[in-house]
């Protein structure tokens, strides 16, 4: 009976689940509501025996929740977040992601490989996709290399501009960096003015989406981009800037850890972040089979 009435002295309403799928939010002891009922049911259809009529967010419930992150390689905290709730919902098996050619990740897959909340937001997975099967980054091995990629460029998923960016700050107010205003921006942060130009011809001209925002104010350029073509101008920069899906075609005979080496030298101009865009394409490997 005590346990009941703790519970119930510091129960609070459950977020919802599109609060949970936007980062805003996570499930937690003393939570009453839908969402928790949703919950349930999906932690059920994972093999993950829970009662499916209660409403509250108990710590049962949350022991079976740190074993079910456990079990997919995730924080195992008992919290329900945005990346378990992913993970959850993953319906399509770890070999069916791409089917005739059709690329279909899903934000479950992106939660085990690591990426956190701006990469995983619905939108963001759907606009990763389109960029996909856009830019022919259609084999399993040009996918696994472009999620390595992305995961290091954008810090785990965490943010779509490099963190020394401010927008708004003028190019005469950074120190130390030469291609400012024009900062890391998107899924494979874009730097350098006559990249982002390239870009904006690229939409104007072949796309048919004319938006100088794309490069002006320069000031305010990265943030732009990452907010609006975040895997648009990273599929730009993959297949048509930089022709990698033909390079790694070229590099079949290369061991992973040397085409990795050498896609991270276009990719960054150098090799920075390489041990980690190692790992992480191994990681991918696992998942996306």
């Amino acid at each position: 009976m005590s346990t009941d009435f703790n519970v119930k002295a510091t129960s609070s309403e459950a977020p919802s689940i599109y609060a949970i799928q936007q980062g805003s939010a996570y499930l937690k002891v003393g939570d009453v509501g839908e969402a928790v009922l949703v919950c349930r049911e999906l932690l059920n259809k994972k093999g993950y025996a829970c009662d499916t009529t209660s409403e509250t967010y108990d710590t049962t419930l949350k022991s079976i929740v740190a074993k079910f992150q456990k079990a997919f390689g995730l924080t195992s905290d008992g919290l329900l977040g945005q990346a378990s709730l992913a993970v959850l919902q993953d319906e399509i098996n770890d070999t069916d992601w791409l089917l005739d050619g059709v690329v279909n990740i899903t934000a479950g897959k992106l939660a085990r490989m690591g990426f956190g909340k701006e990469v995983l937001k619905p939108a963001s997975v759907t606009a990763l996709n389109e960029a996909c099967n856009r830019y022919h980054i259609t084999s399993k091995t040009k996918v696994r290399h472009f999620l390595a990629q992305g995961l290091v460029e954008t810090d785990n998923g965490k943010t779509f501009m490099e963190y020394i960016y401010v927008p708004g700050k003028a190019k005469d107010k950074y120190t130390n960096c030469k291609y400012a205003p024009y900062c890391g921006g998107g899924f494979m942060q874009l730097t350098w003015e006559e990249n982002y130009k390239a870009f904006y011809n690229y939409m104007k001209d072949t796309r048919k989406v004319s938006d100088a925002e794309i490069i002006t104010p320069a000031e305010y350029a990265t943030q732009y981009v990452a907010k609006n073509y975040a895997f648009e101008s990273a599929g730009w920069f993959w297949d048509v800037f930089k022709d990698l899906n033909s390079k790694i075609t070229q590099w079949t005979s290369l061991s992973a850890d040397e085409t990795v080496t050498k896609v991270t030298k276009v990719v960054n101009g150098g090799t920075n972040g390489l041990q980690a865009r190692k790992n992480a394409y191994a990681k991918s490997k696992t998942i996306f089979k």
